[in-house]
């Protein structure tokens, strides 16, 4: 009570009276004051200073399954598959796209729907496994099972991990067959999205859960999980440190992953020696990367609406349409600039990628962005794609007599992004993907191109050289399919395609 009659003693004299309200006011608050005590406190969280930091709402929507087509989407593959990762029963090379007959079989028995001619939604290509996502939201996965990427306790693993097989006790399916992941199933896991990396997985679910499976791989061949006490997570599993969170999508590079949640936050785990975590960890330190961090794009105010990754690279973009990027920066492959090679090969927290943002597009935005081992390219809302980074082996689709690629001040590093051209130039594109010195694309009108270096036939084009500027794979007047869906992995690329009418 000594600061109130501090208060007391430095009010007016007695004479003149102080005006009445004055008194009774001051009164009434000081006898009410003990009272008042708890009940403040237990206003506390509606003051304006609390305001400042409301309570966490929903910033982006939550993931929701896609309108399924009629004819049903259908697998198509190429590429390298002598471990699977194409999904046939026969593991060879293809150098065309060639139809699965194997999911087809499946398609007709209706094991993707509760259709017979349920197909599928979603595929992605990693280094050497795959995944897809069926009409009923399960999970399956194939290819080579090293590090327990496929998410199942596959016959190899048990032999070859001798891990206790309890959790898929009534099925160990081969690994380069797909095959459901049924923890998932079993659980009622409903997943809308999927993403991997070289040796891990990841799933998101119609709610925003999050369930991630496999391993990383650290400099001199170490393994890390997503603890520091497990290796390798051969069954889906959620992450602790984040249990709170609803996601909204995931990208994968070589051994990171990138994850968005609903309140527009991103956050990174995996191996970041390279800056591609967007956080600094010290080489030493590396197994802490197996923990998710949050990264800021500039300001813990800004919002992220986009991610992306390349093999050692992240991306991001703002809900105010700036484009971020971070990671190994020795080809040019964030898109940040280059002042000095050696300063500037790597970025180890986001900066903005030069020449993206809405004033540099006339109001577009950047909406996907994919990223090979050297380069990376960016799609935009208005249908076109930018490349940066390595300029050689036709990796950024612009040939090398081009002006653009004329004395270079970094020899063959073009650091800022540029615009690739297509051979129709009104069929906007809508999709990219990378695989690891390539490129694909399809249109509006539902072709598909590819361009880069290949080594098994990634481009699709029915020989191994290389291709410096977009050629079709498969054109939009193709008498059969149109593409809806690609994803390049390793040395094997997978695209979903629909029968055309």
């Amino acid at each position: 009570m000594a600061p109130k009659r501090r208060r007391v003693e430095l009010s007016p004299p007695p004479t003149p009276p102080p005006p009445p309200k004055r008194p009774t006011t001051r009164s009434t608050r000081s006898s009410q004051k003990p009272r008042a005590g708890p009940a403040r406190r237990a206003r506390r969280p509606t003051t304006a200073a609390t305001a400042r930091v409301p309570t966490p709402a929903p910033f982006l929507p939550l993931p929701t399954p896609p309108v399924h087509h009629r004819p049903a989407l259908e697998l198509v593959g190429w590429g390298s598959g002598q471990d699977g990762q194409l999904g046939t029963e026969a593991q060879y090379e293809a150098k065309k796209p060639k139809k699965n007959r194997w999911m087809t079989q499946k398609m007709e028995e209706g094991a993707f729907g509760h259709e017979p001619e349920a197909g599928l939604e979603s595929i992605t290509a990693a280094g050497m496994h795959s995944l897809f996502i069926d009409e009923k939201g399960v999970v399956w996965s194939f290819g080579v099972d090293e590090e327990g990427g496929l998410g199942r306790l596959t016959d190899k693993v048990v032999k070859d991990k001798k891990q206790s097989a309890d959790a898929d006790k009534p099925i160990l399916d081969p690994p380069t067959l797909p095959a459901p992941i049924r923890s998932l199933e079993e659980e009622g896991f409903r997943a809308v999205k999927i993403s991997a990396c070289e040796t891990a997985s990841i799933a998101i679910s119609d709610k925003g859960e999050l369930r991630l499976w496999g391993s990383f791989r650290a400099s001199e061949g170490r393994k890390l999980g997503f603890s520091k006490s497990v290796s390798k997570q051969f069954l889906p599993t959620s992450l602790l440190e984040l249990k709170d969170e609803k996601f909204v999508a995931a990208a994968g590079g070589d051994n990171h992953l990138i994850l968005l949640t609903q309140r527009g936050h991103i956050y990174t785990l995996g191996v970041g020696e390279d800056g591609q975590m967007g956080r600094r960890i010290l080489a030493r330190h590396t197994v802490d990367g197996t923990s998710p961090g949050r990264i800021i794009l500039g300001t813990r105010s800004r919002l992220a609406v986009v991610i992306g990754a390349g093999r050692n690279t992240g991306f991001a973009v703002d809900s105010q349409g700036t484009t971020w990027g971070w990671g190994i920066n020795s080809r040019g492959q964030t898109g940040t600039g280059m002042n000095n090679v050696e300063i500037d090969k790597s970025v180890h927290t986001p900066k903005p990628v030069i020449g993206l943002s809405p004033s540099d597009l006339d109001g577009a935005t950047v909406v996907q962005i994919a990223g090979g081992m050297f380069h990376t390219i960016f799609l935009t809302s208005d249908g076109r794609v930018y490349a940066c980074g390595d300029t050689t082996e036709g990796r950024l689709g612009i040939p090398a007599d081009d002006e653009r690629l004329q004395n270079l001040r970094f020899g063959d590093r073009l650091p800022e992004p540029t615009l690739v051209s297509f051979p129709e130039p009104d069929d906007r594109v809508v999709e990219i993907s990378c695989g690891a010195n390539c490129n694909f694309a399809i249109t509006e009108a539902g072709a598909l191109y590819s361009w880069g270096r290949q080594v098994t036939s990634e481009l699709g084009l029915g020989h191994d050289d290389d291709v410096e500027t977009p050629t079709a794979v498969i054109p939009k007047d193709h008498p059969t399919f149109s593409v809806v869906h690609v994803s390049g992995g390793g040395q094997h690329v997978l695209a979903l395609v629909r029968k055309k009418a």
